[in-house]
This record gives structure tokens, C-alpha cells and sequence, in this order.
């Protein structure tokens, strides 16, 4: 007895049906599994989530004690006509003191940045004509090599170039490799 075409058709639909229930189950679970480690990965070198730090309060990140000190803009020592028209050398400073003195691991990929309400961001600069700074301040990647033993406490100061209608809102934030997708956001100091 030959089989025909019609005894197959309902054992067939059937299946063809479940594979296709199958493929909407198995497609995103198995783009999910693929793009979960780089979403990781990528997550170790993009500030996501911020934690809000108060004016004057001491915040323990990345192995050490963090606070905001200020920004202040730098008029003295800068020629007229050398910085772009309509923008402000900024200085923020913050106070450290170390906790985890294994810093190069620690503080890797340090990353303090300026941010404006409307999101924008500014990264540290040279800025040409500014004085070097003052014995014993350091810059965040400097610190990370300066060998400091645990309890000592150092000054930290970053330079922008940022638009002069924008200096005065500016806040600071911190990311460090070790401790992102978390950075820190500071509020002004008055």
C-alpha cells in the first residue's frame, strides 16, 4: 500500500508548527546569550550608573576616599587669542586619600570628566599657556604611578577647556575600571 501525501500532512503541519514555536523561543535567547558578554565587557568601560555625591561628603571608590574639593576658572597666565573664543580653562581639584595601594590596578582607566545639565561632557586637556601645577598635585593617571602608601592623602587637579556659558553648572564625575559600570557624580560645591 502506497502512502500518500494526504496520510502525512497533519504529523507534518504539526512538527513544521512546533519548529516554528521553536525558532521564536531559541532566536532571542540565543542572541541574548551571544551579546551577554559584551554587553559585560563593554559595561567595564562606560560609566552607566551613577551614585550621587553630596557637596563635602567623602565617598570610598575605587580602593580609596574621594571628595570635591571645587572648579575654579584659571584667567592668569593664559595669552589672549591663544584658547578658542568663547570658552574657559577649568581646573577641578579633589582631595584623595589612599585606601588600596595597588592603584595601576585599582584606578585603571581613571576617568574624570566635566557634565553640564544637558549631558554633555568634557575630558581633561593641555591647555596652552597654563602654568604647570604646583608641586605635589597630581593628575589622576600620575597618582595611579606615584607609589603612594596607604593613608596618604594627595591633591588631585584636572584641567578642562569648556564653554563659558556652562562653567558656572558644571559637575564632576569619576569612573574608574575597577569599580564601572558604577562611577561617582559630584554636586557643585558653592
Amino acid at each position: 500500500m502506497a502512502v500518500t501525501d494526504h496520510d502525512t500532512q497533519p504529523s507534518e503541519r504539526r512538527w513544521r508548527r512546533r519548529g516554528l514555536w521553536a525558532l521564536l523561543v531559541i532566536v532571542p535567547v540565543s542572541l541574548f546569550t551571544i551579546s551577554y558578554g559584551d554587553y559585560l565587557e563593554m559595561s567595564r568601560y562606560t560609566d552607566l550608573y551613577p551614585t550621587e555625591v553630596a557637596a563635602g561628603e567623602v565617598k570610598h571608590y575605587g580602593g580609596s576616599a574621594w571628595q570635591f574639593y571645587g572648579t575654579r576658572k584659571v584667567q592668569e597666565g593664559i595669552r589672549p587669542g591663544s584658547l578658542p573664543a568663547g570658552s574657559v580653562p577649568v581646573i577641578a581639584r579633589f582631595l584623595v586619600e589612599i585606601g588600596d595601594t595597588n592603584l595601576q590596578e585599582r584606578w585603571l582607566m581613571c576617568a574624570i570628566r566635566l557634565t553640564d545639565k544637558a549631558g554633555r561632557s568634557w575630558s581633561p586637556t593641555s591647555i596652552p599657556g597654563m602654568r604647570p601645577a604646583k608641586e605635589g598635585i597630581q593628575t589622576c593617571t600620575s597618582a595611579i604611578f606615584s607609589g603612594a602608601e596607604k593613608g596618604t592623602r594627595m591633591v588631585i587637579e584636572e584641567r578642562f577647556l569648556v564653554p563659558s556659558d556652562v562653567a558656572g553648572e558644571l559637575r564632576p564625575t569619576l569612573g574608574v575600571y575597577s569599580e564601572r559600570p558604577y562611577y561617582l557624580r559630584f554636586a557643585r560645591t558653592e
